[in-house]
């Protein structure tokens, strides 16, 4: 991942991933992808359309993610390919435990609020 793709995620999930709520179904992959390019497209959104263009890109870093750490249960379909269904618990885990030990989210939280406008601009300069 690059940089700007990894602030992004940390900031997703220093924020707004913390408020996640997810209809208890199952969901193929590409939805989960839409869903998450989205969400984090629009919790970008003020830092400009040259972060809010790898939005699809942290989308699929983030559900990738969350299913490796168990944030999403993974099924085989009966008629082949799978489908991911929201853990709540282990998700609000996962992003507490994120929250606690990414270190552009302790950065950011050491020098206050200002840290995510000067980073995302000097990353996209």
């Amino acid at each position: 991942m690059t940089a700007l793709i990894d602030h992004m995620l940390a900031y997703y999930i220093a924020g707004q991933a913390a408020e996640l709520s997810v209809a208890p179904r199952f969901y193929p992959y590409g939805e989960l992808q839409l869903i998450f390019e989205d969400k984090i497209s629009v919790a970008v959104r003020k830092f400009g359309p040259k972060v809010r263009k790898h939005a699809k890109e942290a989308g699929k870093a983030f559900i990738d993610r969350m299913l490796e750490t168990g944030a999403w249960s993974t099924t085989e379909g009966e008629y082949g390919g799978s489908m991911h269904q929201f853990q709540a618990d282990r998700f609000k885990a996962v992003i507490r435990e994120e929250q606690d030990s990414n270190p552009i989210i302790l950065q950011a939280k050491a020098e206050g609020p200002d840290y995510w406008d000067k980073a995302f601009g000097e990353l996209v300069a």
